[in-house]
């Protein structure tokens, strides 16, 4: 086929011909990437042929000579719609970009159109189709899941009025799965055909070298940096966001589908384009795109998947990586708190658990292991460790919720004459809510075990950036909320019945979070951040965990008396407090923090003129970089130091020692 393309192309008039009629296809068929289209739309087979006739075309482009003002050429032959979104620009920005600058257009190459309409073409055909499959799949999956719970249920309603109604529902489901996976199969063989994909990601590695030059990765030596630049270059920012998601899409589909056909595909260029989106992920305004790329580094972890080795070991091998994966993957953590988006709150967990299992690949490695140390004194950590924590607590909080939960359905279900009481659509609600709380465990207990594991390793090298004054009191809290869940009087209805089946494994959590408590206390400041949790702490609790340890035999000798010298060193500052326990009374106005109505022992002013308890803000700052009266964005070097009031507010707190002093004489 390529031989007779390049017969007919070498005349000027072949060559138009042929762009003409490529350019009809993609401008009839650009709303084939909806869910619904209609008739008039090509087949899918008729766009297969046409996309690797375009493929080939492309074969041979060099990327020195693509046009990069095509896109917005007056006679461009792509179809780039007003709400078609960009990699991070508006259409309004990109309309005043292009009216700014006196570009000299000339009549596009030959070269130029083929690259970008094959681009497009792409688009518009590999990533509807996997859709679509993806779509039959799951429809298949779900009706197949409609008839096995029909059919286990067949004794109850077989002789019932309704046999009839659940005799034809049984057959017309039966037979929409074979379609659907028919459908689904047919599919997912045209589109791991093992030419089409090494024609695809031959492209790709095309795309992503383009991008790579004009986002400013590559240096006019072929040298490829990270771009020194805070902000993305218009002309990359100004693309359809496709260009990148599209690749990233397919690639996790060949991954699931068909691994095998990446084996040899040159993936180089690929690999250095997602490193620099993920460590330049200002560069993108949209963050799911960001997160397809951190999933591909997941996926490709040799201990998710066993076909990832090559492509996992390129990219943690990369010269870009070892500087700057790191702390990219750490400022994206907290970056993913806030989305945008409807469903950012359950999305942010799953994208959490994917970085989660990276970093516990990378810190496997030595030279990652130090690099994260590293890291632990710069600016990204302190949020990160926040973001942690709120996750630790949220999880572990939901985890234990539901396996009380669970634990109450099993009992009532356990219990028979109660069970019998229940009508059969009671029992089937009960046995349905059984199973999602079933499913919603285990995902709450993966990643709650992943989030506490992370703290298990990080602290066992590092202690003291764990305990700085913003965080040392909330770290504490945390781990004594979560071992009062363990060992407190209420931890009996967490027993269920096949507890793995939840991934719930009490001593092992147990376990690492005692490991937790004997590596902070390596830091002198930890005994007395555990004393100032008023709300979970208590001796109590501490010699439960202890007497816990020794009967489970999960700990050491050693490690148990190491425990129970810490809880010594907290029970001497509980008591040396509460001898020095000071009541403030009524605070004057001027000294109480506005948002804890606590004295402010270290007053600063924001921007917006109020006045503040610097160890108060700080805290906010970690969950959100905002003022919390005007919601003005704000960061900790606006902060103005007030030494004279702070002054004044210590001359009020010791006299008023003074006066508590000789009341107590």
């Amino acid at each position: 086929m390529y031989s007779v393309l390049h017969s007919l192309l070498k005349s000027a008039d072949s060559r138009m011909a042929t762009l003409n009629y490529m350019s009809d296809v993609l401008r009839l068929n650009i709303k084939k990437t909806q869910l619904s289209t209609d008739n008039q739309m090509s087949s899918d087979g008729f766009m297969l042929n046409v996309l690797s006739i375009m493929q080939k075309l492309s074969i041979k482009i060099d990327v020195s000579k693509i046009d990069t003002m095509y896109p917005y050429h007056p006679d461009t032959r792509m179809v780039i719609g007003v709400d078609d979104s960009r990699i991070n620009a508006s259409y309004q920005s990109v309309k005043s970009w292009i009216d700014s600058i006196a570009h000299p257009w000339t009549p596009p190459n030959f070269s130029t159109e083929c690259f970008f309409m094959t681009a497009q073409m792409h688009h518009l055909t590999i990533l509807p189709m996997v859709r679509k499959q993806q779509r039959c799949q799951r429809a298949a999956r779900e009706t197949q899941n409609l008839v096995n719970e029909l059919e286990r249920i067949e004794s109850q309603w077989k002789n019932s009025a309704n046999a009839y109604r659940n005799i034809k529902l049984l057959k017309r489901w039966r037979s929409q799965v074979e379609r659907l996976t028919k459908s689904s199969l047919t599919m997912l063989v045209a589109l791991c055909d093992p030419q089409l994909v090494d024609r695809a990601f031959l492209f790709y590695s095309l795309l992503a070298k383009y991008l790579l030059v004009i986002v400013g990765a590559t240096t006019p030596d072929g040298i490829q940096l990270l771009p020194q630049s805070s902000t993305a270059p218009m002309l990359f920012a100004s693309l359809p966001d496709y260009f990148i998601e599209d690749f990233a899409d397919f690639f996790l589909f060949i991954v699931q589908n068909s691994p095998n056909l990446l084996a040899n595909i040159w993936l180089e260029d690929i690999i250095t384009l997602i490193i620099v989106i993920i460590c330049k992920s200002q560069f993108v305004s949209n963050r799911y795109l960001v997160a397809k790329l951190v999933e591909i580094m997941y996926i490709t972890n040799p201990k998710v998947h066993p076909y990832g080795g090559r492509f996992s070991e390129l990219i943690v091998n990369h010269h870009m990586s070892l500087d700057h994966l790191v702390p990219a993957l750490m400022k994206f953590y907290s970056d993913v708190e806030s989305t945008g988006a409807s469903s950012e709150f359950y999305d942010k967990f799953s994208i959490r658990y994917h970085l989660s299992i990276i970093f516990k690949y990378l810190w496997e490695k030595p030279v990652y292991q130090a690099k994260v140390i590293e890291e632990a004194s710069g600016p990204h950590f302190v949020k990160f460790v926040n973001m942690l924590m709120n996750d630790t607590t949220y999880l572990l909080d939901e985890s234990m919720e539901t396996l009380k939960r669970i634990r109450e359905l099993q009992d009532l279900m356990d219990n028979k004459s109660q069970w019998d009481k229940l009508g059969l659509e009671q029992q089937q609600s009960k046995q349905k809510l059984l199973a999602q709380e079933e499913r919603q465990c285990k995902s709450y207990l993966t990643l709650a075990s992943e989030t506490v594991d992370m703290f298990h390793y990080l602290t066992e090298k590092v202690q003291d950036q764990f305990l700085i004054p913003q965080l040392a009191d909330r770290l504490a809290a945390m781990l004594n909320f979560n071992l009062q869940q363990l060992c407190g009087p209420k931890c009996n209805n967490l027993k269920v019945r096949n507890p793995e089946k939840y991934s719930w494994y009490p001593k092992v959590l147990l376990s690492n979070l005692i490991d937790i408590y004997l590596h902070l206390d390596r830091s002198s400041l930890f005994p007395e951040a555990i004393a100032n949790d008023e709300r979970s702490y208590s001796k109590e609790l501490f010699d439960d965990a202890i007497s816990r340890m020794v009967r489970t035999n999960i700990k050491t000798d050693t490690e148990v008396e190491q425990f129970a010298n810490l809880q010594e060193k907290v029970e001497v500052i509980v008591v040396d407090k509460q001898k020095l326990e000071i009541d403030y009374g009524d605070i004057p106005d001027e000294f109480r923090d506005p948002l804890m109505d606590t004295l402010m022992f270290d007053p600063v002013q924001l921007p917006s003129g109020t006045i503040m308890d610097r160890k108060v803000i700080l805290r906010h700052l970690l969950n959100s970089q905002t003022d919390p009266f005007n919601r003005q964005p704000l960061t900790e070097d606006q902060l103005v130091s007030l030494p004279e009031l702070k002054a004044q507010v210590m001359e009020w707190a010791k006299s008023r020692r003074h006066e508590q002093m000789k009341m107590k004489e």
